[in-house]
Order: structure tokens, then sequence, then C-alpha cells
């Protein structure tokens, strides 16, 4: 249990109906029909692109910046909103310093002012260092609870997940970043955030100061780094994640694999990691974590690692062909409430399951190979 847990109050405030991002702290859903909130915030080039969810019933929808919290709003562009609702996308160049946005809407009938939540855009310099061959982002801050930064060449979306976002601010290379349920971080003018010439999948984590998890999953042109502090209250998280230019593929690593599949399951109360290896699947108890995990079963073959230890890759326990290429191991499938990521360490599979919520959840992950 997170003692800190905190309820943020939503309501009507005189003219205002307030839209906030508070939709996004505990499901990851698609914002419902009747609420204007910022959905996403994204770097195009020299320009930023902001994607609304609408109401329907609006009439024109205002996409309002201001440079500091208790400074004025100004209007950065007004768009005609489409009757029925659905999506709406501004673009503007981008700005030189940090920024706050957010939506104003004006409606078909005759009703207050609509308004939503307000997301924070921040400019850092380029991650990459010109006097070395890498790229480092340097994150220091407290955690509380469960987060997610999604890294691409163009910039990093914050989304908060669980628990309480930070009560604080936290840094990037130096460089304050406002804890917001969702935010996104991105670099100074035309300067890509992490040049092309650096590779999403060729990285090293340095853990500095981290008392529960800290894990990087490989997406699509993307980075997920996850945050999940475990035990009760805040938690100090130091990290430095490299970047290094990428390496030649290998000619159809694909075609050298055997086709297959794993799926592990279990029931998650805290953090644990199953590492998956050509000869055998173990077991670790992670950080903070809380009760060991129960019912789990590794390609429908339960399992019971606390009372027989590892589970070879062998005979009648056999779960996964020798002739498998781990370097294609690709996930086509999670369940679970909070965290169910992999990532390939060397030659061995370090499958991580994290539940940071009250209680236990069922969490199951589906990982093809050779496809």
């Amino acid at each position: 249990m997170k003692l800190s847990n905190r309820l943020r109050a939503k309501g009507l405030g005189g003219a205002l109906l307030v839209g906030t991002l508070a939709l996004w702290a505990v499901a990851r859903e698609v914002p419902s029909a009747n609420v204007l909130v910022i959905t996403s915030i994204a770097a195009q080039g020299s320009n930023v692109v902001v994607t609304a969810n609408l109401p329907p019933g609006l009439e024109q929808v205002a996409l309002d910046t201001r440079a500091r919290l208790e400074g004025p709003w100004t209007e950065a562009g007004v768009l005609s909103a489409p009757v029925g609702g659905g999506s709406l996308t501004f673009s503007l160049p981008k700005p030189g310093a940090m920024q706050f946005l957010r939506l104003r809407a004006k409606s078909l009938a005759v009703t207050p002012l609509l308004t939503s939540g307000e997301a924070d855009y921040v400019v850092i310099p380029s991650l990459a260092n010109t006097a070395t061959t890498e790229a480092v982002l340097h994150f220091q801050g407290t955690i509380d609870g469960s987060d997610k930064i999604t890294i691409s060449h163009d910039g990093a979306l914050w989304e908060h997940v669980n628990w309480d976002w930070p009560v604080e601010k936290v840094t990037v290379n130096g460089v304050a970043w406002n804890p917001r349920e969702k935010n996104y971080l991105t670099s100074v003018g035309v300067t890509k955030f992490l040049p092309d010439n650096f590779s999403l999948a060729a990285v090293d984590l340095e853990k500095i100061e981290t008392r529960s998890i800290v894990a990087l999953e490989r997406a699509d042109n993307a980075l997920v780094v996850y945050i999940d502090d475990l035990p009760n209250g805040p938690g100090e998280y130091d990290f430095k994640v490299r970047f290094f230019p990428a390496k030649p593929k290998p000619a159809a690593p694909s075609s050298l694999s055997t086709k297959a599949s794993l799926k592990l399951s279990a029931t998650i109360d805290g953090g644990d990691c199953f590492i998956i290896t050509h000869t055998e699947a173990t077991w670790v108890k992670l950080a903070g974590g809380r009760q060991n995990p129960t019912n789990i079963r590794i390609n429908d073959r339960a399992w019971n690692p606390a009372e027989t230890g590892g589970l070879k890759n062998d005979g009648a326990t056999a779960f996964l062909p020798a002739t498998v290429d781990f370097s294609t191991a690709k996930i086509v499938s999670r369940k679970g409430r909070d965290l169910a990521t992999m990532w390939l360490e060397d030659d061995s599979l370090h499958v991580r399951f994290a539940d940071n919520p009250n209680g236990t959840d069922d969490y199951e992950i589906e990982i093809a190979f050779g496809q």
C-alpha cells in the first residue's frame, strides 16, 4: 500500500468546466467523448503538434500558451470545431522555452466557456554531446508510484500511471520538468532531441540511486522507460540512459530463428523478474516487492519457483526450441493494470511484472520469436 496516496478533486468552478488530464493517472484509456482534453504533444521538425479530444457541440477551439505557471495566457491559434466532436490538431512553431498549454472552447449553445486542464511542454538542449560519441538522458527526481517515459528522436512523453505523481520537479539533464500527469519534453529549435545517428535500441542504463524498479523496453521507433516505486512513500531516483550509434544489423535475423512464442502469466503483488535463457527460466523478487507470485504458468505449464527453483528448458519441462534467436523477441500482447515488460540482456530475456496498486492482479505477457 502506498500510504501517501491522494485523491484529486475534479468539478465545476464558476463559469469554467475544467477537463483535467487525471483520467490518465489510473488507467491508460481513450478519453471520454465528452471531455475537452489534450491527448498528445509531439515535435515535428521545427513545429509542435498538439492533438485534442473534443466533445460534441463546440463552435471554436483555441490553444493557449504561457511561459510560467502564474503568467498570462496567450492565444496561439484558433480552429473551427467539428460539430459532432472528435479530434483536432494544432501546429505551432517550437517555443524557445518551457510552455504550459491549455484549450479553450466556445460552445454552439449559450453555455459557459469550456476549458481543459493544463499540459506541459519543456525544451532542453539536444541529448547529444558534440564532444563525445554518445547521447545521455540523466533523470533525477522523487517518484511515488508508477510512471512511464516514452522517448523518440523528437522528444520524450511523460505519462503517470498509478498513485501520486512527483510532488516536486524532476530534472532531465539539469532542466526542471514539472510533474504533470502527461507532458512533453523536446529540444530547442530544429535540433533533434536525439539525433538520427543515435539508436533507440543501442542503449545502456546506469542506475545511480533507485530503490525499486527502473526498466527499459524497446518499442517501434521509441524507447520506453518505466519507473515503478513499490515501497510505501516516495523514493529518490537518479539514473542515466545512454544512447549509442546504431550498429549494423545482421542480414534477415528472423529467418535464422525458429518461429516460436512464449507466454508467461502470474498473479502479482509487488515486483518480480523472470529471467529466460536457452537452458532455463529463473525467478527473482524485485526490491519493494510484497508477496511472492502465484498461479505462475509458462506456455500453460504450471511452475512454482519458490518451491522448485528454476525450470529447465529440457525434456518434459521444455518451453522454447533451442534454435530460437532471442534477438528477434517481440512483445505481441500483455495484460495487467501496471507493469508488464521485457528486455533483452546479452543472451537472456528479463520479463518484469510490477503491481503497484493495493491488492493483486493477474498479469500475462506473450513474446514472439522469428516473426
